[in-house]
This record gives structure tokens, C-alpha cells and sequence, in this order.
């Protein structure tokens, strides 16, 4: 039995949290220099070597922490925009019934993107669809960021149904997908034309449009 292996084993677990929280802050920092880059230079323009540079690391800092340019991109698209939709996911602060709480939904969009940093995050999401679009083989990577919104979406319109003991008219991963559609179609309207297409729209037209679908759906959930 050795006298010093009980003191020297949380050391060494000290020791492997730090590394892996100094590994964070690198993360960080590198999706910090890669915001500004690409926003410079887009995707396309943006190289491994100037992000790193920015950032104050090697390209072996940057492929222990990413595997590819892409793979930064989406994750700092993710991180960026994750971050808002947990706040959103949280819902409304007192119960609403689902077409009020699809109001306040659009009320917080408006909000949001009232918000400076919108505007570049908008930017690089144009960026990424471009690239998609150019690099078949970049869809699949660039999905999984439209998957992770549908998810958040669908959790929180199953849970609306669910507090009323109804069920959605059709599956909620649709109508999680109609929303972002209405979403996104709006907010590039907005971006080119808005004083054609403003942003005060929003609540009004998800009211319209989606409203009504989610006043169709009361049906009691049981057998068939």
C-alpha cells in the first residue's frame, strides 16, 4: 500500500477538471474569433489559419476541438442561437393556453431580433444556407441545426396539448416546422424590406395563421 495515493488521487482529479474547463475556454474562444471572421469573410472566405490566428492559438489547438471549419460553423450557430431558444423554451411566466402562448412565442421573436447581435446571427445563418446549398455534402451537418430547433418546438407544443389533456391536429414536429418556416420567411422579408414587411407582423400573422390551426386541435386524447 502506498502512503500518498489517497491525497494524490483528487489532485489528479483536479488536475483533469482543469484541463477540461482550460479546453472550454479554448472552445470559446476559438467560436469568439471564428463569429467575427466569418461575418468578414463568410464561410467560404474564412480559413482555419486566420480564425486560430485571431484567437491566439495553432491549428492544432483548433482540430483538437473541431473537426472541421463546418463543424465551428454549425456549433457556433447552435451555441449562439440555443442560447435564446432556452429562454424561450422556459415558456410564458404564468399558463397560457396554447394560442396565447404561441402570441407570446411571437412576441419574444420580435424581441429578439430587435436585438443587435440578430443581426449578425442572421447573417451567418444566410451564410450557412449559401454554403449548403453550394456543398451537398455539408447539408447533413448544417440540418442538425434545424433539427435541434424542431425538437425544442415540438417538446414545447406537445406540452401545451398535453397541459389541456388535447392533442395537436397533426404531429407537433410539424407544426414546430411551420413555425420556424413562418419564422424564417419573415425575418428575410424584414432583413430586405422593413418597411414592407415590419416586424410588429409577427404576433398578427402567427395569431392568423398558426392560431387558428392550434384552436382546431382540442380533441380529448384517448383511443383512435
Amino acid at each position: 500500500m502506498y502512503p500518498n495515493s489517497g491525497p494524490a488521487e483528487p489532485a489528479r482529479r483536479l488536475q483533469r477538471r482543469t484541463r477540461a474547463e482550460k479546453q472550454e475556454e479554448t472552445r470559446g474562444l476559438l467560436l469568439d474569433a471564428a463569429a467575427e471572421v466569418f461575418i468578414e469573410r463568410g464561410i467560404q472566405g474564412a480559413s482555419i489559419e486566420e480564425i486560430t490566428a485571431r484567437a491566439g492559438f495553432t491549428r492544432g489547438a483548433f482540430y483538437s476541438n473541431f473537426e472541421s471549419k463546418e463543424q465551428l460553423f454549425v456549433e457556433l450557430l447552435q451555441r449562439r442561437v440555443y442560447d435564446r431558444l432556452r429562454t424561450l423554451a422556459t415558456g410564458p411566466p404564468a399558463p397560457l393556453d396554447p394560442r396565447e402562448s404561441l402570441r407570446w412565442l411571437a412576441e419574444r421573436l420580435v424581441e429578439g431580433y430587435r436585438d443587435r447581435e440578430s443581426e449578425w446571427l442572421f447573417a451567418l445563418w444566410l451564410e450557412c444556407l449559401a454554403h449548403a446549398a453550394r456543398h451537398p455534402e455539408f447539408r447533413s451537418l448544417a440540418a442538425t441545426f434545424w433539427s435541434g430547433t424542431r425538437a425544442i418546438g415540438s417538446a414545447q407544443i406537445e406540452a401545451a396539448f398535453d397541459s389541456r389533456g388535447a392533442r395537436p391536429p397533426i404531429e407537433p414536429k410539424h407544426l414546430a416546422t411551420a413555425g420556424i418556416a413562418l419564422d424564417i420567411g419573415l425575418a428575410v422579408q424584414n432583413l430586405v424590406d422593413p418597411d414592407d414587411v415590419p416586424l410588429e407582423l409577427y404576433p398578427r400573422l402567427y395569431d392568423l395563421l398558426l392560431g387558428r390551426l392550434v384552436d382546431a386541435a382540442p380533441r380529448t386524447a384517448g383511443p383512435g
